[in-house]
């Protein structure tokens, strides 16, 4: 053997197919990687590797950031429509808590399916395949959950707006059949504001089908008695204490309070409804306000309409309408002396029951029935009797008795006015002013007689001195007897007679 001639290279062991590692002493991964080949395979597997990783760990940055941006309320606002949204929800009370917070249940699988809805309507969105009105509901477990409003439940009665209110009965027990959210309250945009009560919705469920202060209705179920005495002019004031001392209903005086019925117009349904088999069920209140109420947050006025509840200005307009179904205007003097207006020598004075909100069925309610059978309801003493006291009421009545009587005594001065200026050497002017003037007392009679002093008994007084004093004035002129008239002494407060005539509105 040549001692110089090199070693050979070691060969790798040949492993015998049916043999165990333990007969080779090496392992099947090892016996494969061995050798060239199985350097490149470990270059390529660990190129792969890191390859795939790099991949995963660019996906979860880009989708993190993804998702990171488009949870932020600013990229709500991105898509026009969602403008009057995002504008009330920076003015809010909630303006430091992002919209998914709210609008997505807890839970890491509820957010994830959030976020895939939330990519489905910005798809809509590019696409010009959305709506001009985004949907969106909050669950009453976004309210509720922790850092939020999780003790509104245990909280009690809370003051809102002078109404003491407990949310825990509104939610945890059916209120009128029905199962209310926190959404059937608190409307998601009310006139620019986010997540507001809408109190037409709560007046929609206690007035709705319901007999005014009965029931859900009733009046003291939000409102105490007042203890103060109110100011209703002319020296005049009232205190609630009297009418409930005498059991005078609060309707007798504030039934106007409540308007409207909160009906659901069907027209409506079909603006979001076209299968027939929908339509055919809309009498099915429970199932509507099941799918509606319970399930989605459909606000309560899209599709009912509105009951009101609140001091309508136009209160005695109202009263009076009733009457005028049958009797068209029949009753216009009367209103307008309860109003103030009317009289062209005063100026306007509205009653101090225009202050009180007393309607005309709140004196009106005596019945009788007429000759033609039908029922006329009357006034009497016997009203005033329930919101003044005894002095009061004789006060009033002997006001009546004095101003009615006056009026015989005036209309006679009128009549003597009028002859004597057939006869009257007067200048054309001065007698075209005269005949207009006397003109003028003689509509003011009318008014006096037709709408009765007792609406308004200030403004009958001062009216009556007025047409006293111009026909006073004009006898003077035309040298013939004045009228003699006592009229009662006014009331402390109550202003004195116009000398400028105020036309009638």
């Amino acid at each position: 053997m040549n001692e110089n001639a090199p070693l050979p290279s070691p060969q790798p062991p040949v492993r015998n197919p049916g043999s165990t590692p333990d007969e080779t002493g090496l392992g099947p991964l090892t016996w494969w990687a061995a050798g060239t080949t199985g350097k490149k395979v470990r270059w390529f597997a660990a190129r792969a590797v890191a390859v795939v990783g790099s991949l995963v760990l660019l996906s979860a940055v880009v989708v993190g950031g993804a998702g990171w941006y488009t949870s932020r309320p600013s990229f709500c606002n991105s898509c026009h429509i969602m403008e009057p949204y995002y504008n009330s929800w920076q003015q809010s009370v909630h303006h430091d808590v992002s919209c998914i917070k709210c609008h997505f249940p807890p839970g890491a699988a509820e957010e994830i399916h959030g976020k895939m809805l939330g990519l489905v309507q910005l798809t809509k969105y590019i696409t010009s395949s959305a709506g001009p009105k985004p949907t969106a509901e909050i669950p009453d477990a976004s309210c509720l959950r922790s850092g939020c409003h999780e003790t509104r439940l245990l909280s009690g009665k809370l003051n809102f707006n002078g109404v003491p209110f407990d949310h825990r009965p509104h939610l945890e027990q059916e209120r009128r059949g029905k199962k209310l959210r926190c959404t059937s309250c608190h409307s998601q945009i009310v006139q620019g504001s986010h997540m507001t009560v809408t109190t037409s919705t709560c007046f929609l469920c206690h007035f709705k089908d319901e007999h005014f202060n009965e029931g859900l209705s009733a009046c003291t179920r939000c409102h105490q008695i007042p203890e103060k005495d109110f100011d209703l002019g002319g020296g005049v004031t009232y205190n609630h204490n009297l009418a409930y001392e005498q059991g005078v209903d609060c309707s007798n005086c504030h039934g106007d309070l409540i308007r409207g019925k909160g009906e659901v117009p069907r027209e409506r349904c079909s603006v979001c409804h076209n299968r027939k088999d929908d339509l055919e069920r809309i009498g099915d209140h429970v199932l509507i306000h099941q799918k509606h109420v319970t399930e989605h947050n459909v606000d309560c006025l899209s599709c009912h309409l509105e009951i009101q509840h609140s001091l309508d200005q136009e209160r005695l307009l109202h009263a009076a309408s009733n009457c005028s179904s049958c009797h068209p205007n029949h009753h216009g003097e009367q209103v307008n002396m309860l109003l103030g207006i009317g009289a062209k020598s005063i100026h306007p004075r509205p009653s101090a029951m225009t202050a009180a909100r007393i309607a005309c069925p709140s004196c009106h309610r005596f019945g009788t029935t007429s000759a033609t059978g039908a029922v006329l309801w009357k006034g009497s003493i016997e009203a005033c009797a329930d919101c003044h006291d005894s002095a009061a009421v004789k006060r009033l009545e002997s006001y009546h008795t004095v101003l009615q009587a006056s009026l015989s005594e005036i209309e006679a001065c009128v009549g003597r006015v009028r002859e004597a200026l057939k006869t009257a050497d007067l200048k054309p002017g001065q007698a075209a002013d005269t005949l207009k003037e006397l003109e003028n007392v003689q509509s003011d009679l009318q008014f006096l007689r037709a709408g009765n002093d007792v609406h308004n008994m200030h403004y009958a007084n001062t009216l009556t001195r007025a047409l006293v004093e111009k026909l006073s004035a004009l006898s003077r002129e035309l040298s013939i007897d004045e009228p003699i008239i006592k009229l009662p002494e006014l009331t402390k407060g109550a202003p004195p007679a116009e000398a400028e005539p105020q036309p009638n509105p």
